[in-house]
């Protein structure tokens, strides 16, 4: 063995022809190994997945949705394995997961009366809106917590870092709650633009530019909009469309006359870019303005329209069916006429997809058209003798017309807010109103029906306070507000009118709208879903006096609106004609953008 010192390669003398030798070696390999990869870059690249389409398969006893509000209701986890949906069993809706490679479905505990959820980016928790609070459910330990009050549900997101996007209102804007709890505004509704509400926002992927709906009064106004967490940002309309937007695939996808597209968006540029991608040629979209549709970047789930056909039906007190008034139609709101036969409705135009207001006359099944305008016309109110109509034209201007429908509407009076008729006082001098102001949100107000007089504000808060109505004997006014985060009925004097100034009483704690007179003034008739109860409120009659409530009876539907005929012993309700819901489809390898 030789004792001498062999330095490390690093610090060797090299010779020439160790160093060709060397350099030979490493060109033979690098042939070797780019032979192969020379002949992989002329090869063609593999062909794109074809879509894969299929129905979504429920388990028999889940009816999907959580209520007439919210049709469709799921999400989709970003690996695109997973699906949470809100649905109904037995009457109860809750959260619900499934396993699409699977098809395991399984009850999430703690999630009752569950809706709009949406999932953290890794995977980890579902948020959903339940009891006037965002939540989430932790998926590794079925924990529920709660995150945030609201007082409506309209939709949230989370990015990776944890911060939460919300639409907590019905009338607002957005709001961010960021990973360290801190609250602060996004996004505030502009009103004299005709701005209704923002609603169902979604981050995208790099976690600072948010996608949001825009409802509002125009067309032009509404739709798709962004903006970013940074202060300044400015928010821009991308794309108008009748409902929300989804951000996956690495492109947005919305609806565009009720077919689903994708297209690359520009976040940096507020833009849309390149070609248009035709998804599905029906989607659905349902009344608060959510997309019928959930994605991951390479599963989508999506269902069609709902059928937007409604029926007038008389139900007796005892929850009987007692006939209908016209023929199945988009029908919005409702009120009987003073003789208990004639009935004012606002309906959707099939063609201009504006509101009209209509007139059916006992069992005639085709209506008269009061509204002559191409404007949304709405909120219908009679006057107390029943020989005029009042209502509410553009959003702005209150129009008055004979019932007859023979001479010209009158306009009595312009706003700059977005208005609403609700009443017309038993004296027929007042209109009650409920008023859109920026800062307060919805008020009530009294409009002077011809005699020149100026409005004067009825009662405000800061809260919503909406559908006002007078009692008989002009003393008290019954209203909904969402105080109390949800909307309750109300009762308090009318000022000048009622020596019980400022007494206030909550007539229902369990939610409650719509509130009607009994023709005596001593009970309140109101809607809960798809239950029409009545009250009995102490309008002041001493601090023994307690407020009752009792269920009058169930509809087989939620009520979108109702009314009470002269003598309470008919109710008018607005439901949905029973169609079989169209299938909900699952496509695997959608086409990206």
């Amino acid at each position: 063995m030789s004792d001498e010192y062999s330095p490390p390669i690093s610090s060797r003398r090299w010779t020439t022809g160790a160093v060709v030798l060397v350099i030979a070696a490493l060109a033979i390999a690098l042939m070797l190994t780019a032979t192969p990869a020379w002949h992989h870059l002329h090869e063609p690249a593999p062909p794109t997945p074809a879509p894969v389409r299929a129905r979504w398969a429920l388990p028999d006893e889940l009816a999907p949705g959580a209520g007439a509000s919210v049709p469709f209701d799921a999400a989709l986890a970003l690996d695109g394995r997973r699906v949470a949906f809100s649905a109904a069993r037995d009457g109860r809706v809750a959260l619900w997961l499934q396993d699409l490679r699977t098809g395991e479905t399984n009850l999430l505990p703690g999630t009752d009366a569950a809706a709009l959820p949406f999932w953290a980016p890794d995977g980890s928790r579902i948020g959903f809106f339940a009891g006037a609070s965002v939540r989430a459910f932790d998926v590794a330990t079925a924990e529920v917590t709660e995150l945030m009050p609201v007082e409506a549900a309209g939709g949230a997101s989370w990015n990776r870092r944890g911060d939460l996007v919300v639409s907590a209102s019905d009338a607002g804007g957005l709001i961010v709650r960021s990973v360290d709890g801190t609250l602060r505004t996004l996004t505030t509704v502009d009103v004299q633009a005709g701005e209704r509400a923002h609603r169902f926002p979604v981050f995208l992927p790099d976690g600072d530019h948010v996608v949001y709906f825009v409802a509002a009064e125009s067309a032009a106004r509404g739709g798709v909009w962004i903006t970013a967490l940074g202060a300044g940002a400015r928010p821009a309309r991308i794309a108008g469309s009748a409902s929300h937007a989804i951000a996956a695939g690495g492109g947005l996808l919305f609806s565009v006359d009720g077919a689903l597209v994708a297209q690359r968006l520009d976040p940096a540029a507020a833009r849309l870019t390149g070609p248009v991608t035709l998804l599905s040629a029906r989607v659905g979209h349902g009344p608060l303005g959510q997309l019928l549709a959930t994605a991951s970047d390479d599963v989508l789930i999506a269902a069609p329209p709902a059928s937007s056909l409604r029926e007038l039906v008389w139900m007796t007190r005892g929850g009987v069916r007692a006939g209908t008034v016209g023929a199945p139609s988009d029908t919005w709101r409702v009120r009987i006429g003073p003789d208990g036969r004639r009935v004012l409705a606002t309906v959707l135009d099939p063609l201009l997809r504006t509101l009209d207001v209509v007139l059916f006359d006992g069992l005639r099944p085709v209506p008269a058209r009061v509204s002559l305008s191409i404007d949304a016309d709405d909120t219908p109110v009679w006057s107390p003798d029943g020989t005029r109509v009042a209502w509410v034209s553009a959003g702005r201007t209150i129009m008055v017309r004979g019932a007859g429908a023979v001479l010209p509407a009158d306009a009595i009076r312009r706003f700059d807010e977005i208005v609403q008729v609700t009443d017309w006082t038993r004296d027929g001098r007042w209109l009650v109103v409920s008023r859109r102001m920026a800062a307060t949100r919805e008020d009530l107000w009294l409009v002077p029906v011809g005699n020149g007089a100026s409005p004067r504000l009825l009662l405000a808060t800061p809260f919503a306070d909406v559908q006002g109505v007078v009692s008989p004997d002009g003393r008290w006014v019954a209203y909904a507000s969402d105080e109390a985060g949800r909307f309750d009925v109300y009762v308090e004097p009318v000022p000048g009118r009622s020596p019980e100034s400022g007494t206030r009483e909550r007539v229902t704690n369990g939610g409650g709208s719509d509130p009607r007179w009994s023709r005596d003034g001593h009970a309140l008739f109101f809607r809960r879903g798809s239950e029409i109860h009545v009250a009995t409120p102490a309008l002041g009659r001493g601090p023994d006096a307690a407020t009752t409530t009792s269920m009058v009876f169930k509809a087989e539907a939620e009520v979108r609106s109702f009314d009470v005929a002269p003598g309470e012993g008919r109710f008018l309700l607005n439901l949905p004609v029973s169609t079989p819901p169209g299938p909900v489809t699952v496509v695997v390898h959608w086409p990206r953008p």
